[in-house]
């Protein structure tokens, strides 16, 4: 049985869209191979078994991560390149007949790429680099670098995986890569099994619900400003992140008493959530234009109300579902109008957006295209 070292930057018992594109690849890769899972833990969070066995055929490497400022570029590529060559250390003291890489940590494609021999699958979730300010001329020679050393490492793998359309394409005219397959984004399909079971509750306060990511990419205050305009409705935030203080103290600061921050909530405990809301949004600031978050194929299993401040890649699948209104990001009349809009009708359960989802956008089904793809690349 060959073996794979699969290096990520999020894994069990962490639970995020990259664990759970990760765990879906691996899941179906073991019925074939030999799994190595390197990995880094939460940060903050203590892993004091550096090695675990998942699974017969799976065994994880954990490498504990410290907090850091996550809002400082140069703090973060600092930890990001010191935890990468940590991830990478373990990888070359372990005998592999294939690496596999995935993204969000930007760095951990031309370390890899340029250190680690042998045939590479390179898993890219997002083009992380192409979102940095440019705006004047030292942040533009900082981007164009990053641009041309991501490129340099790229080229070193045999084959490129991506989540979108828009990925595809950007690699493929402006980098001039080759050999890139999508692999769309999804919802496990055990996951969707149960979202579909929800129904609405007639006695349920009127709600709009976050979940997700609570970080600079969001903007959250959208929402925030959008709950004082709307004193009758409640607001719901689940999630942790890099901005949740800040947001808490907002909201307090301006006596919004109408939103309340659940924290970060484990999945099974998210139905409960889910069951008590009439909207769901989520939101990008527009500069994530190749971005697509996966909660968004959760609230499409759902069947209820979308409200989706963004632009790009992430339009494109929401203006395939019902239920759904696209909202300017940022933008707070827009979202308030949105809001009155869809709490002035009827709610309903969408059949249509489970329906493209279970057709389309399950991780099984991605996860039986990434054993074809490591199939040609190691045979």
């Amino acid at each position: 049985m060959k073996t794979i070292n699969f290096l990520t930057s999020h894994f069990v018992p962490e639970n995020t869209a990259c664990t759970n594109r990760v765990l879906a690849f691996i899941r179906e890769l073991e019925k074939n191979y030999k799994i190595n899972v390197i990995c880094l833990t939460q940060k903050g969070k203590i892993q004091e078994n550096s090695k675990v066995a998942y699974s017969e055929n799976i065994d994880i490497y954990y490498v504990n991560q410290k907090n850091f400022d996550g809002k400082n570029f140069f703090k973060r590529a600092f930890n990001e390149l010191f935890y990468i060559r940590k991830l990478v250390k373990i990888s070359k003291k372990i005998d592999y007949d294939l690496i596999m890489v995935t993204s969000p940590y930007m760095f951990m494609i031309p370390i890899v790429g340029f250190t680690l021999r042998g045939p590479k699958i390179l898993d890219i979730r997002d083009l992380v680099w192409e979102y940095l300010d440019d705006r004047n001329i030292i942040k533009r020679m900082i981007k164009n670098t990053l641009k041309f050393i991501m490129l340099q490492g790229i080229r070193r793998f045999d084959h490129i995986t991506v989540t979108n359309d828009y990925e595809a394409t950007l690699l493929r005219d402006g980098y001039s890569v080759k050999n890139i397959d999508i692999l769309f984004n999804g919802i496990e399909k055990s996951r969707f099994d149960q979202l579909i079971k929800i129904g609405l509750k007639e006695d349920t306060y009127f709600t709009v619900t976050y979940v997700g990511n609570i970080g600079l990419a969001q903007n959250l205050q959208t929402i925030i400003d959008a709950a004082k305009r709307l004193p009758e409705v409640k607001f719901l935030l689940i999630g942790d992140g890099i901005e949740l203080q800040d947001l808490k103290d907002y909201a307090e600061r301006h006596q919004i008493n109408n939103v309340n921050f659940a924290g970060k909530v484990a999945w099974h405990m998210l139905q409960g959530y889910y069951e008590k809301t009439s909207v769901l949004y989520a939101q990008l600031d527009e500069k994530y234009i190749s971005a697509v978050p996966s909660k968004l194929y959760e609230y499409a299993s759902i069947g209820l109300p979308i409200i989706y401040g963004g632009i790009g890649q992430a339009v494109k699948f929401v203006e395939k579902l019902e239920n759904s209104i696209v909202v300017t990001p940022g933008d707070v009349e827009d979202l308030v109008d949105a809001i009155k809009e869809i709490k002035e009708k009827n709610v309903t359960i969408s059949k249509k957006n489970r329906i493209l989802v279970k057709e389309r956008y399950l991780r099984e089904t991605a996860a039986e295209e990434i054993v074809n793809i490591v199939n040609e690349v190691i045979r």
